[in-house]
């Protein structure tokens, strides 16, 4: 089996879903003390970008306002957000890479450290069967604010990724993996295929020493295109 993987923020979305999440559920009263919220949520999000977040502790303060939802209703929101927010904002050349991909008869495989209550939607906008994502725990059909499982983040992503192939009891004969960040070396090192797609300067680095592919993509803004407050502090 042929397998492409592919990053979702910052790789085949000009942006972090979660935070573009988190500044819906500001929009919609979701959050009672937004400042602190966006304040708290933004140093974490830098603290990615230097790659010294702990995914724990993000995930602990993202996933509260969901706590005691149903699933439907953050279901019904979430397809809302992704048709407003995210679809405009994915890479054309992203699209058409999934495509290639696809007319070459490899399997595609979304992998985030997001929750997968944002990163399932967004695969369906990209035809992307296949979904490994941080997975938000629900007990009675209720977000309890929680996780389970191991975390797809750094090193998580390989294990995550592992598991999926012995569940199916499939060798993938060949691995391309598509990332922007430092956070995925562990992953684009275990890879066949590792390429960078518009880098942070580490991995830019690392991509450059080691001899990997690096791809630079951009989309053209909309008038309506709606900036991440947390992107836009950075």
């Amino acid at each position: 089996m042929r397998l492409a993987l592919f990053d979702l923020d910052d790789t085949l979305l000009d942006g972090d879903c979660s935070a573009l999440w988190n500044d819906w559920m500001v929009e919609r009263g979701w959050i009672a003390d937004s400042g602190e919220y966006l304040a708290r949520t933004q140093a974490m999000n830098m603290a990615y970008h230097a790659g010294r977040l702990r995914l724990e502790q993000y995930l602990a303060v993202t996933l509260s306002p969901l706590a005691g939802r149903h699933a439907e209703e953050v279901a019904a929101e979430v397809e809302a957000f992704v048709t407003a927010r995210i679809a405009p904002r994915l890479f054309p050349q992203g699209r058409a890479l999934i495509a290639q991909h696809r007319r070459e008869g490899d399997r595609l495989l979304l992998i985030s450290a997001s929750s997968r209550h944002l990163v399932a939607p967004v695969a369906r906008q990209l035809d992307i069967e296949q979904v490994i994502a941080v997975e938000p725990e629900l007990k009675a059909g209720r977000y309890t604010g929680a996780t389970t499982g191991v975390l797809s983040y750094r090193g998580g992503k390989v294990v995550r990724l592992e598991a999926w192939l012995a569940k199916r009891h499939s060798t993938a004969t060949h691995l391309s993996f598509y990332s922007d960040s430092q956070n995925d070396l562990p992953l684009l090192n275990r890879v066949d295929r590792p390429v960078a797609v518009n880098p942070d300067p580490v991995l830019a680095e690392v991509a450059r020493i080691e001899g990997w592919e690096r791809l630079e993509w951009k989309r053209e803004l909309r008038r309506h295109d709606v900036p991440s407050a947390e992107s836009a502090n950075e």
